[in-house]
């Protein structure tokens, strides 16, 4: 495979690597002369051109993306029926391959990588790029310990239409699918944190949170089941590194981080805050009957230092730390009044200490210095215009700064900060800025119990309330039906609040019934028994689908059902006219002499022939087992002397 070159410049040196769409090949880029990776789609999904398409365009806007815990997309291409991505050649490992080998990895290296594969994620996700594929196989870490995420176009390029191959298989991760991945429901920005929050939970216990015999089964098992705490696996693992994981990782969106961005403030927060300390937890030791703390296993891999963090503080102009009067200042380019004429006196002065005193130039410093301080008047609380009024007594005028929210302390329309404070001392003519809190207009939230969880989110939107949290509770209502809310139906609200669900787990002994027809009878198997149901399989011919493949379920999909409950299902054997073997069981006890002679002759589509044609046997024997063959159904009929002493209908398959 050497020998071969792509587009007159891409010569391809040694496969590293393969996954489920694509190899990837060691290549030499000979006009930059420099190595690169190049990913070559398999043949399979060549001729899918919808798929083509997709991940075309997927990857030209992968392309686009430019940031160091990114793999570098150079070039995308096709030559012949060979489609390929040139991307950037990394000296590291694959991720999966650290924590097979080392997991459960140090908390501190964990949340370094965790928190630089979320930056890769939020700058993806300002481009509207949504990963779709986030596991530890597509995330490597190069020899200096950076975290590298790759694999963005063919990720978006993998659709709903596209998540079963040709085999029934799925495609992709199911380990670290969301549940609305699992359920072919609404994917978005969240599912990709959910993903990584799974990686992270990888990372620092050894293992995934869900895993069973087949992948239908953790699918179900990412929708319904709870995920187990990191910290009962692994006891070393913080509090708030805890609540981290299970934020992201919870099963309704609305619930996770709002953004790859908030991931990445909270992951800063926790190792802004802490050495490797900060990731200890007290343990009983019942031996020696104290308290010791249980700290990092591998302290020395990967600490989080002062200076890391200082870098990531540098490319945050919009830090909550950052001043938000500076901030004003130096969007806007100009400052308040007061700082204006500061700034004239302080040239006036200026003037004074470089050129000879005139006539104009005292007279021009008299009148600044003329004005008399005064102490600036607590008007928060106030109305603006009542604050107008107040300030005015003090001869000091007044400026709109910014709107914020209410709070409990402000209502609607009050001033919630002044600058300068209360109490400070400034020349009358000063301009005091303000900040107000913004009228809301106020409505009564709607009444949601009853109606399912989606029918409930578009009702707020209309309404114009936000969704806050949502809660899970027993309830004889179905599953993910909304039980109460918070503030109760009927209550005023203001536009724009949040209004928190609880929602209903359903009947635990209560499921629904899956879609089975057009699985393989494995297949459906497993899905049934997951759910605690029963089957009972009839076979019948069909010339629509193949053997051993189900043609139809005796209830819809989504009808609820108890667990226990038998479900029938009729699975194809097959056209009638295939030729198959059957079994027959025939014993001697029927016949009359200890020497007789038999017959056996089978009738099926083709007709009828003998297949033993009056042969002797012993009834000392007891009894033989014939195999006969025929297509579809049949029947086999046994004759000891001229006498009919057997009849036997039989399916050959």
């Amino acid at each position: 495979m050497g020998s071969r070159v792509l587009a007159g410049r891409y010569e391809l040196l040694e496969k590293i690597g393969e996954g489920g769409m694509a190899v990837v090949y060691k290549a030499r880029c000979r006009l930059l002369n420099r190595f690169v990776a190049v990913k070559i789609l398999k043949p399979e999904y060549v001729k899918d051109i919808k798929f083509i398409e997709n991940f075309r365009r997927e990857s030209q806007a992968a392309a686009s993306l430019n940031h160091p815990n990114i793999v570098n997309v150079y070039d995308v291409g096709k030559e012949g029926n060979i489609h390929y991505i040139v991307m950037e050649f990394i000296e590291g490992r694959p991720l999966s391959d650290i924590i097979r080998e080392q997991a459960p990895l140090s908390p501190a290296r964990a949340v370094s990588i965790a928190k630089q594969v979320a930056q890769a994620l939020a700058v993806a996700h300002a481009h509207h790029i949504i990963h779709r594929d986030v596991k530890p196989h597509n995330i490597l870490i190069t020899d200096e310990g950076n975290a590298k995420i790759t694999d963005f176009g063919i990720a978006k390029a993998v659709n709903t239409s596209t998540i079963m191959g040709n085999t029934g298989t799925v495609m992709g991760s199911v380990h670290y699918f969301s549940p609305e991945q699992a359920r072919g429901g609404y994917v978005d920005e969240k599912s990709d944190i959910y993903s990584l929050g799974i990686v992270l939970y990888e990372m620092l216990t050894g293992e995934v949170p869900f895993d069973a015999e087949n992948p239908v089964s953790i699918a179900v098992m990412h929708m319904n089941e709870e995920i187990v705490p990191p910290s009962e696996i692994m006891p070393g693992i913080s509090r708030e590194l805890e609540d981290i994981v299970l934020r992201a990782t919870d099963k309704f969106q609305v619930n996770r981080f709002s953004s790859a961005e908030e991931m990445v403030d909270a992951l800063e927060d926790l190792n802004y805050a802490s050495d490797l300390t900060f990731f200890a937890r007290e343990v009983s030791d019942e031996k020696e009957g104290k308290r010791r703390i249980a700290k990092s296993r591998n302290s020395g891999r990967s600490k989080v230092s002062e200076k890391e963090y200082d870098d990531d503080y540098d490319d945050y102009d919009d830090y909550d730390g950052y001043s938000r009067r500076s901030r004003r200042k130096k969007q806007s380019g100009k400052g308040t009044k007061k700082s204006k004429k500061i700034t004239a006196l302080a040239i006036v002065l200026a003037l004074v200490l470089a050129v000879p005193a005139s006539y104009f130039i005292y007279h021009g410093i008299s009148g600044l210095l003329s004005k008399e301080e005064v102490s600036v008047p607590d008007i928060k609380g106030m109305t603006y215009e009542e604050a107008e009024a107040k300030l005015a007594k003090y001869d000091l005028e007044i400026e709109k700064g910014e709107t914020v929210k209410a709070s409990e302390q402000y209502e609607e329309g009050q001033i919630s900060s002044q600058e300068p404070e209360a109490g400070s001392k400034v020349k009358e003519g000063s301009t005091i800025v303000v900040d107000v809190v913004e009228k809301i207009k106020s409505g009564k939230v709607p009444n949601l119990e009853g109606k399912t969880f989606q029918e409930a989110v578009e009702a707020l939107d209309e309404a114009g309330y936000k969704l806050g949290r949502v809660e899970k509770e027993k309830s004889n209502l179905p599953k993910d039906t909304v039980t109460k809310t918070s503030p109760e139906a009927g209550e005023k609200l203001k536009k724009g609040e949040e209004v928190k669900l609880w929602v209903s787990r359903g009947d635990d002994d209560v499921v629904r019934m899956p879609n089975v027809v057009g699985e393989s009878l494995e297949n459906a198997t497993s899905m049934l028994e997951g759910l605690g149901l029963i089957k009972r399989v009839t076979y019948v011919t069909s010339s629509d689908q193949p053997e051993n493949y189900v043609i139809w379920q005796q209830y819809k999909p989504n009808t609820e059902l108890k667990k226990g409950n038998r479900v029938n299902i009729r699975v194809s054997k097959g056209s009638e006219n295939k030729e198959g073997k059957a079994t027959v069981n025939i014993s001697f006890s029927k016949a009359t002499s200890d020497v007789f002679y038999m017959t056996v002759s089978v009738t099926d589509s083709d007709g009828t022939r003998t297949v033993i044609a009056n042969e002797p046997r012993n009834k000392a024997d007891g009894q033989e087992t014939v195999t006969v063959t025929g297509k579809g159904s049949g029947t086999v009929k046994v004759i000891f002397d001229e006498r009919v002493v057997q009849e036997q209908n039989v399916r050959f398959n």
